[in-house]
């Protein structure tokens, strides 16, 4: 399938926003983010909302918690697009459903084996940087607390991660992820196998969203909300209602300039604003994801600018930085700053491990994640033509 190129943007910004995120909490929140932004509200020449529209800009561009929302809501947005097209249902079902364990396996898989070869040959530097720091960085002295075994590599790579993650015994934390987006992904498969393009079935999303909300399954409720409004967008079986609403939103949308100001606006103070009416942290995250997406999916500068040529390549290497973000930072972000913890070695050590993840990234994706894909899509289409 054709990849989307403003979604693709949009998922290549939140990774980079995870991996700023990561590496603003290993080197930098510890010490300096009060006296960041202080530093920016100390900068007399500037007016008062523009002090407060920059550090807002900092926050959400290093929000991993929301771009985590993001990816879930892109992905089962992205992969439920096959089953609203004219085709045959049934054969996409088991297409995608035989495929799924593998495309996400392998690139996870090589990601763990890579953060076990820098633990065996001692160049995990994150513990002597976490012990630098006054008081010390819990984050970083909580990361490889454990002994390098090739068969835990093993087992994470095949099992735990997908099925029973435990972020204290695992070679790379960011995989707490994974559980979610496989069995979220399976979870909309199974929907749709049930469902299908039943017409009353928007009473049945609703069903589903209440039961998520009261279980407090709040990962499974984003990849429904995703699937949804994949359906909303591409499914040709609706009611009057569906038509009305969609006639009223065309409508609105045509201020597109209008909307895009206003609207990011709202996304800069999201976070304060689901504080301020005392939303929970995670479903206050949920909500301001579904915001962001709904307003990439219809406002046409948002298209435009996720469509550039940075945002889109970053969306084609985004898997892989998010992957092997935090074993690069573990070892060659920490060994730099090892020994030189002001904010200097620390802006230092940020740059340069930028400037080493990103080719890594790319590179991963080339010879590893792309093999991925190329190998669960020969296992979809066998299943698919035999089944």
């Amino acid at each position: 399938m054709k990849k989307i190129k403003y979604l693709e943007g949009l998922r290549g910004i939140a990774a980079f926003a995870v991996f700023m995120g990561h590496l603003g909490v290993a080197f930098f929140i510890p010490t300096h983010e009060i006296s960041l932004f202080a530093a920016i509200n100390n900068l007399a020449f500037l007016p008062y909302f523009l002090k407060t529209l920059i550090i807002h800009i900092i926050i959400l561009f290093t929000n991993g918690e929301l771009a985590v929302w993001i990816f879930w809501l892109l992905s089962s947005y992205v992969i439920s697009i096959a089953f609203f097209k004219k085709d045959n249902p049934y054969k996409i079902l088991i297409s995608y459903t035989s495929k799924r364990y593998i495309r996400l396996f392998i690139p996870v898989f090589f990601s763990i084996l890579f953060a076990y070869l820098l633990l065996k040959f001692g160049l995990m530097y994150n513990h002597k940087v976490a012990l630098t720091f006054t008081p010390p960085n819990t984050t970083l002295d909580g990361l490889y607390n454990f002994k390098p075994d090739i068969l835990e590599v093993f087992r994470s790579g095949f099992f735990t991660t997908f099925f029973n993650f435990q972020e204290e015994q695992s070679y790379n934390s960011v995989l707490w992820t994974i559980q979610p987006e496989f069995l979220g992904s399976l979870f909309i498969f199974g929907m749709f196998g049930i469902i299908r393009h039943n017409t009353k079935r928007y009473i049945f999303y609703g069903i589903i969203a209440i039961v998520l909300i009261a279980l407090n399954m709040l990962p499974l409720l984003a990849f429904v909300i995703g699937y949804v409004l994949c359906d909303y967008d591409f499914s040709e079986t609706e009611s009057t209602v569906i038509l009305s609403i969609k006639k009223i939103e065309t409508n609105i949308h045509q201020y597109n300039l209008p909307l895009f100001i206003l609207s990011f606006i709202l996304l800069l103070f999201g976070r304060g604003i689901m504080n301020f009416i005392k939303v929970p942290p995670a479903p206050g995250m949920l909500i301001v994801a579904v915001f962001i997406i709904y307003f990439c999916l219809r406002n046409a500068y948002y298209k435009k600018i996720l469509s550039a040529k940075t945002p889109y390549w970053l969306g084609e290497i985004s898997f892989s930085l998010y992957l092997i973000h935090i074993p690069v930072i573990c070892s060659l972000g920490c060994f730099i700053v090892f020994g030189h913890n002001n904010l200097e070695g620390e802006i230092i050590a940020s740059v340069i491990t930028i400037i080493i993840t990103i080719p890594l990234s790319f590179l991963y994706t080339r010879y590893i994640d792309k093999k991925a894909v190329a190998l669960s899509n020969k296992v979809g289409d066998y299943f698919k033509k035999y089944s």
